[in-house]
């Protein structure tokens, strides 16, 4: 099981041909989702044959019950969730442009009373855990005492971070933690101070590390991995995208699936990267969820990534 730590939105998804030059454009499409890095990747983990669970609380009221309707139609287990009125999803609204950019507004007022579940369903989650993936840019009062349990009992940590919602002090020691750390290259550099992609790698890379990742868009990522004593690079698949909001978190999920299947480094990454792209050349509407017969199909579409070094 992939158990997953860190907040769920409440997204509202409006769609524009009109390019984000164009400063102002028609809603041709409205969609309601829920959204989140954790929410994302775990759904994303399920679609791809993985028994999932969300470890957190969840708001009792009425309006809020169609969050865990999410969950349990997408396959995710809310066995290790309670009750708080306070802690339900964060909202948002997502303007989708006709060029492939998003602009995100947000309340952040929830994210302030996420909590974790009881101290014993945390254990339980984690004496069933084979893997942790958790957003720690945004994530519930405790979750580094979850990440350091993790760690020594040698149960891989994929962590996600894009803000400084939680402390920079506490975000550092949950990274410093995590086995396999996935940052977007900007937050990088604003975690590290550092604004060379080599620097940055190596101002993360320490002994316990499987892997550090980079992503960069479009320029595709950057990584140092376990025995290989350099920074590296892979490119990005070459695509039209059209709707590429939640394909970073679906990176991170089938990123899980790899080291959980026990796939190589570089494969765990062209597999990964894969899953992303062929969720954001799906038309707006379509189903999100990658799956493993997609993702093969697109593979053989398109080129093999290449791997060089910076």
């Amino acid at each position: 099981m992939i158990i997953g730590v860190g907040c769920i939105a409440s997204d509202q998804i409006l769609v524009t041909n009109a390019k984000w030059k164009d400063e102002k454009g028609k809603i041709i499409r409205r969609e309601n989702r829920f959204g989140g890095n954790v929410r994302n990747s775990l759904v994303a983990l399920s679609a791809l044959g993985i028994k999932t669970a969300y470890v957190g609380t969840m708001s009792a009221q009425a309006r809020w019950k169609s969050a865990l309707d999410d969950f349990a139609e997408n396959g995710v287990s809310t066995e290790f969730v309670d009750f708080d009125d306070k802690s339900h999803p964060a909202e948002a609204t997502i303007v989708l442009t006709g060029d492939g950019e998003r602009f995100i507004v947000y309340d952040d007022e929830p994210l302030h009373h996420i909590k974790l579940p009881s101290a014993q369903k945390v254990a339980q989650a984690i004496s069933l855990a084979q893997l942790l993936m958790v957003d720690a840019g945004i994530c519930p009062p405790g979750t580094l005492d979850v990440i350091k349990k993790c760690a020594e009992l040698k149960i891989p940590v994929v962590l996600d971070a894009e803000q400084f919602f939680v402390e920079k002090s506490l975000l550092l020691q949950m990274i410093s933690f995590a086995s396999d750390p996935i940052l977007p290259l900007n937050f990088a550099k604003a975690v590290t101070g550092k604004a060379e992609v080599a620097e940055i790698v190596n101002w993360l890379w320490n002994q316990t590390r499987n892997a550090v990742v980079i992503t960069d868009g479009a320029n595709g990522c950057y990584f140092q991995i376990k025995g290989a004593n350099k920074v590296q690079h892979i490119n990005a698949y070459v695509i039209e995208a059209i709707d590429t909001n939640g394909t970073g978190d679906i990176f991170h999920g089938a990123y899980a699936y790899g080291v959980l299947k026990g796939m190589d480094p570089i494969e765990k990454l062209r597999f990964a990267s894969a899953a992303a792209a062929s969720v954001a050349v799906r038309p707006h509407g379509a189903d999100r969820r990658p799956n493993l017969k997609s993702i093969e199909e697109f593979r053989a579409q398109h080129p093999a990534l290449v791997v060089s070094g910076l």
